[in-house]
């Protein structure tokens, strides 16, 4: 499949934008880490910024990024969200409640599904095309951006593909080791646009081996199904990197070349 890269967002501890996240992959700038200021999506009303979770407004806000780099309106894309687990943090707190007061939040319960993140971006978007929601452990990256690429080929539409993670309370964290807040938007075209950053060619592969990390990322990102994706993101930021692999299951890469 080829779909071009129209735009990108981004958000995690030490990298709050594409600008930034480019010059350390293209070894302009040395990566510092740094904690993550709460995100903030200025598309939602701040009565649904309360009652929303940080993992939702984690998701919005690199959207947001992405929309603010290209031409195409939310309206005319559709959607795919992918996450490790999107809502660890409210299930936890959930069953927290449930074993103490049993009394459970109404807002805590809608915001526990997984689909929270494109419920509340549809809605503050007035996006009505297809929303999709994937949640895959370790391999969510690769299968969202086969999904949205998918979607994007066979209905010649726009995507935006969000993929995010968010820190796991314990003991949840010890069976699913995710203990940083990190966000990745692309927006996918079918077709190229003077403004592409990139057109990649994606297809599945037998697994190469074991995943091989950018030696700036630091270990306990590691688990985080969302920053495999800057395996992907490293052929946006060198010219001369033309191919990268993403893990798609323990049998399957994805290949990404740039064309």
């Amino acid at each position: 499949m080829r779909v071009s890269i129209d735009a990108v967002g981004i958000l995690a501890p030490g990298l709050p934008d594409w600008k930034a996240t480019k010059a350390v992959l293209a070894g302009e700038l040395a990566y510092v880490e740094a904690a993550l200021e709460p995100p903030q999506p200025g598309c939602l009303a701040p009565a649904e910024r309360r009652r929303s979770s940080p993992t939702v407004r984690l998701a919005i806000s690199a959207a947001e990024q992405a929309l603010g780099q290209t031409s195409l309106a939310p309206q005319d894309m559709a959607m795919v969200f992918s996450s490790y687990e999107a809502a660890g943090v409210i299930t936890h707190q959930l069953c927290e409640a449930l074993a103490g007061s049993r009394e459970v939040s109404p807002t805590q319960f809608h915001n526990s599904v997984h689909n929270a993140p494109s419920g509340y971006y549809s809605i503050a978007m007035n996006a009505k095309l297809a929303a999709t929601s994937i949640c895959r452990g370790e391999w969510s990256f690769a299968a969202g951006l086969l999904s949205a690429a998918a979607q994007a080929v066979a209905d010649n539409v726009p995507v935006i593909y969000v993929c995010y993670d968010s820190p796991l309370p314990s003991p949840v964290c010890e069976v699913m080791p995710v203990i940083e807040p990190t966000a990745i938007a692309l927006v996918l075209t079918p077709n190229a646009s003077s403004n592409a950053l990139a057109t990649w060619d994606i297809s599945i592969n037998p697994r190469t081996g074991v995943t091989v990390w950018q030696e700036w990322i630091p270990p306990a990102w590691h688990a985080n199904a969302c920053a495999r994706g800057f395996a992907a993101l490293d052929l946006l930021a060198h010219s001369l990197r033309n191919v990268a692999t993403v893990p798609l299951s323990p049998e399957l890469d994805l290949k990404v070349i740039r064309c």
